[in-house]
């Protein structure tokens, strides 16, 4: 902020260089006004280099500065995280990263400085060269050389005024992009919200919304991400969206949570366009449960509190008990008032996403219900309670369910399988499994394979963690879910062989 403050400072130095350099050319007029174009040109080629260097220099610097924040950010990163990486024995892969950002820093801060020394050396040669010849041309032309002490003085402080006009436009680029930085946000673009008063949506006190998707294709930094998408969704019904890493399924829900606007087609929510009057209206009436979900270093029921009014709920107690939340409360040292930590830092993956979940749960008036790998770092019977428990408390919204555990999408009654950000496959799961060449089957068939050719092969011996205790399962146990938690289940497999090594 200390450089926006100085950059009116940085403007008013830079003109008053400006002016010394008139005036001094003007001086130069003065002494010999043979000399007047030759002056002229080299007061131009003075002020001429900086700006045509600052073009170069904004785009080198810009890059430093971006590896200078990406370094801040990974150090902070890696302090947050010190206990993880130590646990994961993650400290060689860590030193490889750091290492690559300091390369490309390195890299990028010469190619900064190389640039700065070439102009300045321009600078210099050019300013030079001139005075040498306005002295020789001073001494050819006027007889009388009473005035060539002044004149070599003036002609030789061009290179210098020309060297702070320099270091004025060299740190300009650095004052711009800190301010274009700490601007960018205002420049967001802010959906018009209803002034008015007058509501776009049907506002029911019980049912769930009707969406409807017409050939909707969404890109994202040049990409297409989203490419012809058309599917309906009846008010209160439960769908579950599949398809492998990275083919828009998170995408897909991020246009009803307003992440992303079309560049095709239309969203509709209750025959309403989804436009900025009725999006602040459907995120009033939406859950939304995913790993990236904020926890506050607050306690456990300010978090499950946040974003509700003053008064608690009567559906409290019920909701904690649903969420699987009363039993982790068992292993809290201060019950609802543990603070969590940054981030939910002190607590397990699976019971932050619990908390995530009974905090969703607590919302009143949902009517759209976003849940996005909602269970994850969850035993696979914990993911099947929770579902069942979510679906029968929600019954009444429109639920969409993005997940990566097939067998668990069997219980809903239809499925949308994305692809490649393109809907491939839509239907009841039972018949997508019945078709030979559907990709719900495949994908079924290979999680299927993983868990009995990998998870179930005797080669590992299964440790299950619960409550500080290690005991050893029996090697029938699934093994198709993973939390991690000193004082929850957790299971973890070692294989014979690399324990017989260690």
């Amino acid at each position: 902020v200390h450089l926006i403050r100085m950059l009116p400072t940085l403007g008013g130095q830079w003109l008053q260089a400006v002016c010394t350099l008139a005036f001094t050319v003007a001086g130069l007029i003065w002494l010999n006004p043979a000399s007047a174009p030759l002056a002229v040109l080299a007061g131009g080629v003075a002020i001429a280099i900086p700006l045509l260097a600052q073009n170069q220099l904004g785009e080198r610097d810009l890059r430093v500065q971006t590896y200078v924040g990406a370094l801040s950010r990974f150090i902070f990163d890696a302090l947050l995280g010190l206990l993880v990486v130590r646990a994961h024995n993650a400290e060689r892969a860590m030193r490889r990263e750091q290492e690559r950002l300091l390369v490309e820093w390195v890299r990028s801060s010469r190619g900064f400085f190389r640039t700065v020394v070439f102009f300045e050396g321009v600078q210099v040669c050019a300013g030079f060269g001139f005075a040498i010849t306005l002295l020789l041309l001073y001494v050819q032309t006027v007889p009388q050389l009473g005035g060539a002490l002044l004149l070599v003085y003036w002609a030789l402080s061009l290179p210098q005024v020309g060297q702070e006009i320099a270091l004025l436009a060299r740190q300009y680029p650095r004052y711009r992009t800190t301010m274009l930085r700490l601007l960018e946000p205002l420049g967001a673009l802010e959906e018009p919200g209803t002034a008015d008063g007058t509501r776009t949506m049907d506002a029911p006190s019980v049912g769930g919304v009707a969406v409807q998707c017409a050939h909707i294709s969404v890109q994202a930094m040049g990409q297409t991400i989203l490419d012809d998408v058309s599917f309906d969704l009846q008010a209160g019904e439960h769908i579950a969206v599949v398809g492998p890493s990275g083919a828009g399924k998170s995408s897909l829900v991020g246009l009803l949570l307003g992440w992303h606007r079309p560049v095709n087609g239309q969203v509709l929510i209750d025959g309403h366009p989804l436009d900025g009057r009725s999006l602040d209206e459907l995120r009033q009436v939406t859950a939304w449960v995913d790993p990236a979900v904020q926890l506050w270093n607050r306690s456990l029921f300010d978090n499950l509190h946040y974003g509700l009014s003053d008064n608690i709920p009567a559906t409290f107690a019920a909701v904690l008990t649903s969420a699987d939340v009363r039993l982790m409360l068992e292993g809290l040292p201060d019950g609802l008032q543990t603070h969590l930590g940054e981030g939910g830092s002190l607590l397990s993956g699976g019971e932050g996403q619990r908390v995530r979940l009974a905090r969703a749960m607590l919302r009143s008036k949902v009517r759209l219900v976003v849940l996005d790998e909602p269970f994850r770092g969850l035993s696979h019977d914990r993911r099947r309670h929770l579902l069942q428990e979510v679906r029968k408390h929600w019954h009444h919204a429109t639920l969409i369910c993005i997940s990566h555990d097939i067998t668990d999408t069997e219980l809903f009654e239809r499925v949308l399988v994305i692809e490649d950000g393109r809907v491939v496959e839509d239907g009841a799961p039972a018949a997508l499994v019945a078709q030979p060449a559907s990709r719900y089957r495949t994908l079924r068939d290979r999680e299927t394979t993983v868990h009995t050719h990998l998870w179930r092969h005797p080669v590992w011996q299964r440790l299950r963690v619960e409550r500080g205790n290690i005991d050893r399962e029996p090697a029938t146990y699934r093994g198709e879910g993973i939390e991690t938690n000193g004082t929850a289940e957790h299971s973890n497999m070692v294989s014979e062989r690399d324990r017989a090594g260690a």
